[in-house]
């Protein structure tokens, strides 16, 4: 016997609004409707708590994971480890490794990476999603969808961390057959980690997408064989820039008569650097250098509250310094080399906008992405009339 209804969100990360526009065979004769939206800027710790509570990370509290933060920051015992061969702490193996162990060390149950932050500057960084976002009380203020489920009891399913898409897909399944949800929210990372890797032009890219498309056709069938009304949207939290150069910020930086932590402080992610100062020389030589690179622009507080991601203490920086798009910070705290596929870049540029699909006709007042929120609402409301 069929149960009656059930409402599923399907994240697929990084399947922007031109990416959908150029694979217009994904799911064509299922989607009812679509619509570009603004995405938040920042990466996925920005945008995904954005997603699931409607707020700016002004208002939840998440944008980029480092801040600084050397009083309260639980892994200052890693600066021992900064006297290690840089060849062996900087693989990605081993980093990743480190992550998993500190991660069950200090019980965080968020996405934690320590990326290629270096060893001896780690202990001045606190890390923002200690707490896993996709569950009830995962935001560091306010709540999110999942606390509203768990309020009107709704049976819900999430994906959990650490497992492929296929793996994703299969264990929703499981509970679609079972016929124990009504609401599910899964996020997928294959597209967004093979455009990282190829940009979004190699014929990979579109591969990526058909597997999607079968795969989530079988999905979406299963539920109708087991549900009297499906509901489903399909959705991203951002889109992917092709890279066209790269920019050693940190050798620029390290030419200006300044000591890290003496003088300022900075967090040198992919997209975007941000800067503390200590003194009036070491914000002046700095910004003076950022102004005449060429390379980019300083946010103005202006523009950080347009984007939402003004925070009156500057936990996130001082000064927020945005790449040119298509432009890299290389090396960074992120990684060492050259990547072909970024994002994080201005909202308001082509490639990077987001995007909703799905089977029904959407609301008129969908903008951003922050106004998926608003579908999951709609959809929890209908589950419970």
């Amino acid at each position: 016997m069929k149960k009656e209804k059930l409402a599923l969100f399907l994240f697929v990360d990084a399947f922007g609004w031109e990416i959908l526009q150029k694979n217009s065979f994904f799911l064509k004769d299922k989607i009812i409707d679509k619509r570009k939206l603004e995405t938040v800027f920042g990466y996925s710790s920005a945008c995904d708590p954005s997603i699931i509570s409607g707020k700016s990370p002004s208002e939840h509290g998440h944008w980029n994971s480092f801040y600084y933060a050397p009083k309260t920051c639980p892994y200052k015992w890693l600066k021992y480890l900064s006297f290690l061969p840089n060849k062996l702490m900087n693989h990605h193996r081993v980093r990743s490794k480190l992550s998993s162990w500190i991660k069950k060390i200090h019980g965080f149950t968020g996405y934690f990476m320590l990326y290629n932050v270096p060893f001896k500057y780690l202990p001045f960084f606190d890390y923002a999603e200690k707490k896993r976002i996709w569950e009830p009380g995962g935001l560091n203020h306010g709540e999110s969808i999942f606390d509203e489920l768990q309020k009107r009891n709704v049976n819900f399913h999430t994906h959990h961390y650490g497992q492929s898409d296929d793996a994703k897909i299969s264990k929703l399944e499981d509970k679609i057959k079972n016929q124990s949800i009504e609401f599910a929210y899964v996020s997928m990372g294959g597209l967004d980690s093979l455009m990282h890797s190829v940009g979004t032009q190699h014929k990979k890219v579109e591969k990526q997408v058909r597997w999607y498309d079968k795969r989530l056709r079988k999905t979406l069938d299963l539920a109708e064989n087991h549900y009297q009304e499906v509901k489903f949207y399909v959705f991203t939290d951002h889109g992917m820039h092709n890279t066209q150069s790269i920019y050693d910020l940190q050798a620029a930086v390290g030419t200006l008569d300044l000591q890290y932590n003496k003088d300022y402080v900075a967090v040198y992610d992919s997209t975007m650097a941000r800067f503390w100062y200590f003194n009036d020389k070491a914000r002046q030589e700095v910004r003076s250098l950022l102004n005449g690179s060429g390379r980019g622009r300083i946010l103005s507080d202006e523009q950080l509250k347009s984007m939402g991601v003004y925070f009156e203490d500057q936990k996130f920086g001082e000064d927020i310094f945005l790449m040119n798009s298509g432009e890299q910070i290389c090396p960074s705290y992120m990684g060492e080399n050259f990547t072909p596929g970024l994002h994080g870049y201005d909202p308001k540029d082509k490639d990077s906008y987001a995007q909703i699909c799905g089977n029904r006709t959407l609301r008129k007042d969908l903008q951003s992405i922050k106004d998926i929120y608003k579908v999951m609402v709609d959809e929890m409301n209908w589950l419970l009339s």
